[in-house]
C-alpha cells in the first residue's frame, strides 16, 4: 500500500506506504523522500531540525483531518497513530 501524503516546493514527497522494512503486519510508515530529509517514519518520531521540528504523528494528523480524505486514506492514517496511543488520533 501506497498512499500519497503531501509535495514540498522542492520536489520532495511524503507517503503511508507498507512498502518498508520499518512497517510490520500491514501498519504503514511514514516515508519522506527530500531534500533536506530522507527516511521512513514512525508515529512518535521528530522531523526536522529546530527550530521547525514536528511529530510524524503531527504531520499525518493533520493531513488526515482536511477535507475530501478517503476511507482508504482515513485507515491508513489511523492504523499509522495507533502506533503511538499518546500520540494525536483521527
Amino acid at each position: 500500500m501506497e498512499i500519497f501524503v503531501t509535495k514540498d516546493e522542492k520536489g520532495g514527497t511524503c507517503h503511508l506506504t507498507t512498502d518498508s522494512s520499518a512497517s510490520h503486519y500491514g501498519i504503514p510508515v511514514l516515508r519522506i523522500d527530500g531534500e533536506d530529509i530522507d527516511g521512513d517514519f514512525g508515529p512518535a518520531d521528530i522531523i526536522g531540525t529546530a527550530p521547525s521540528i514536528i511529530y510524524a504523528a503531527e504531520a499525518v494528523a493533520g493531513w488526515a483531518k482536511q477535507p475530501g480524505r478517503t476511507a482508504e486514506e482515513i485507515k491508513a492514517a489511523r492504523s499509522f497513530l495507533r502506533q503511538w496511543p499518546d500520540g494525536p488520533q483521527v
